[in-house]
């Protein structure tokens, strides 16, 4: 393996801060001259929740970070396209492992580099894939190959005005490559969320804005968690989790090499390895534990609005819009609950405690925490244009008391023996 260069220093260029319209700023107010103000979106309760917790482990290698960016987005006006810079929302949860150097790598520079990211040509794209082909070689030598494939499937198409599918992946994969020109160690499984309003002209109109319609993208390396409850309660997993149980990923891997295995607990592992894909572990990166993101692309926002423009098939489980709310998680959380128990405790958190949604992150870590979780678990709720429009119903409220009691039972035995 040859020794990586060394990364390029990036300017930091991105904002913590969302603007809000101010209570009392009647709608007869021009927009131009509504009362506004500022808040850093982590501390910002009502609309984001963000809660994280070593549980009995002696560190905490969960990071997580959440920004604005500004990111070109088509725009017809007569007849012409030109790109509009608009604000794009994003949230990202990092799970590491073997330290958390990686994981403050991601948390730091992810969100920067996809904002600064200057746009790709072909030939630019190609030299990235050959820095791997050439410097980390073995299963970089299969993807080479096919790298005018793979520029031509991510290129934007016509339909679509934004760049994130080839953004993405080609940021994803030159932070990956940089982390590992100065770490060879550890290494950090990553989710991460964009939403920016379709209406290009509307700096205003948020994710969480009635009216509003917005597109989702869910970019996802190794088995963090993207989760969204729809209008009725509903959960629906946005993204499929990079693990050696994969038909998908066992097809990506077995052409290529023969590292699958199960360990002592019946848990499948590849090269020793829970997730066949992450960022850094240089170790096995010639093997094929890519930093290639998945990415899932939605629909949401107002129902009326999305009829109106025949998209409700893009919509989570084609359900039409009206979404309550979006969960990042760590799998220290989805290890020990299902989708629609965190999605069910943030509802009757809400309900019962007139919780917000960083309440309802607390809630959900101490709940896995409660009925014996043992891993790092982090938890974001995001608010979205439907907070609280659930129905009265919780479909899990049995299952969680079981395992509560369990829990108790367990810390009782380990108490007293």
């Amino acid at each position: 393996m040859r020794t990586l260069r060394a990364p390029r220093i990036f300017k930091r260029g991105i904002t913590d801060y969302v603007t809000f319209p101010a209570l009392g700023s009647g709608s007869e107010t021009s927009g131009r001259n509504k009362g506004q103000f500022k808040i850093h979106m982590l501390k910002a309760p009502s609309h984001l929740g963000h809660y994280t917790y070593r549980m009995n482990r002696m560190y905490n290698e969960d990071r997580y970070a959440v920004s604005i960016l500004k990111l070109p987005i088509k725009y017809e006006e007569y007849g012409m396209s030109k790109d509009v810079m608009h604000n794009c929302f994003v949230a990202s949860v990092f799970d590491g492992h073997g330290g958390d150097d990686c994981a403050n790598f991601l948390q730091h520079h992810l969100h920067s580099r996809v904002e600064l990211w200057q746009g790709s040509d072909e030939q630019s794209f190609m030299g990235l894939l050959e820095k791997y082909y050439k410097d980390i070689g073995g299963y970089w030598k299969r993807v080479y190959r096919k790298r005018a494939e793979i520029f031509k499937d991510l290129e934007p198409t016509s339909k679509e005005i934004d760049d994130l599918r080839l953004r993405l992946y080609q940021t994803y994969l030159q932070v990956d490559y940089d982390f590992m020109t100065e770490h060879d160690r550890s290494g950090s499984t990553s989710t991460s969320v964009f939403m920016y309003n379709l209406d290009v002209l509307d700096e205003q109109g948020m994710y969480f804005s009635p009216g509003t319609v917005s597109r989702l993208h869910v970019a996802q390396v190794g088995d963090t968690k993207c989760i969204l409850c729809d209008r009725n309660g509903q959960s629906h997993a946005l993204n499929s989790i990079h693990h050696p149980s994969s038909p998908a990923e066992s097809r990506r891997l077995n052409k290529f090499t023969a590292g699958f295995a199960t360990d002592s607990f019946g848990e499948n592992r590849f090269m020793n390895f829970a997730n066949t894909r992450a960022f850094g572990d240089l170790i096995a990166k010639s093997k094929g534990i890519s930093a290639e993101p998945d990415i899932t692309s939605y629909i949401i926002g107002d129902a009326t609005a999305i009829a109106r423009a025949e998209l409700g098939h893009e919509t989570p489980g084609s359900v039409g819009g009206d979404e309550c709310f979006l969960v990042l998680v760590s799998d220290g959380v989805t290890g020990y609950a299902t989708d629609q128990e965190i999605c069910d405790l943030v509802m009757s958190t809400h309900n019962e405690h007139n919780g917000t949604p960083q309440r309802c992150a607390e809630e959900v870590v101490k709940y896995v925490d409660a009925i014996g979780g043992d891993d790092n678990a982090t938890c974001i709720v995001i608010k979205l244009s439907n907070w609280g429009g659930w129905p009265a119903q919780d479909r899990t409220k049995r299952l969680r008391e079981d395992k509560l009691k369990e829990g108790i039972s367990k810390m009782d035995m380990d108490r007293y023996g």
